[in-house]
């Protein structure tokens, strides 16, 4: 893995069309992309926020980096199980100690009820090229400075790598 850190994107949408749309694109340049991990989300009139599963995850995370950055993000109240249910809790951990606290609710607070959010996780350098790609989306934020490797080790340590 040539990643040394990795930021979190929230992309939000105000439709699901666009979104998948954006979805697609990200699909297509995957390759060219140091991608670790992503998601595509909905939070509900309720708040409540879900993955739409019928996308795979990408990159080396296989999901769980993408869900632990959701459980990261929002409250357990609002997050069905399933969304972070593939990350490990030594995970989750060790990302909310790689993230700025103020990174973590600017990022949270970027997606409001009824709107869909892609979470991406990439290397920091790849930011400028995701943004591109991302250009049907309403708001788009890009935080954080993981240490990819203390995050591979983790997941290897819970049973979650490739």
């Amino acid at each position: 893995m040539s990643m040394n850190a990795l930021s979190t994107t929230v992309a939000v949408y105000s439709d699901m069309e666009t979104a998948e749309r954006d979805w697609a694109a990200l699909e297509a340049s995957a390759n060219g992309l140091e991608l670790a991990d992503a998601a595509l989300v909905v939070r509900d009139a309720d708040g409540e926020v879900t993955s739409v599963d019928r996308h795979p995850h990408h990159g080396w995370g296989r999901g769980a980096l993408a869900g632990g950055v959701i459980g990261l993000l929002f409250p357990p109240a609002i997050v069905a199980g399933a969304v972070v249910g593939a990350a490990g809790g030594g995970l989750v951990a060790r990302m909310s100690r790689s993230l700025d606290r103020g990174d973590i609710k600017e990022l949270g607070e970027v997606m409001d009820r009824g709107e869909i959010a892609l979470v991406v996780v990439t290397a920091e350098e790849s930011i400028p090229r995701l943004h591109k790609i991302l250009s049907g989306t309403k708001d788009i934020l890009s935080r954080g400075n993981m240490p990819a490797h203390d995050l591979q080790v983790e997941m290897d340590e819970a049973g979650l790598n490739k």
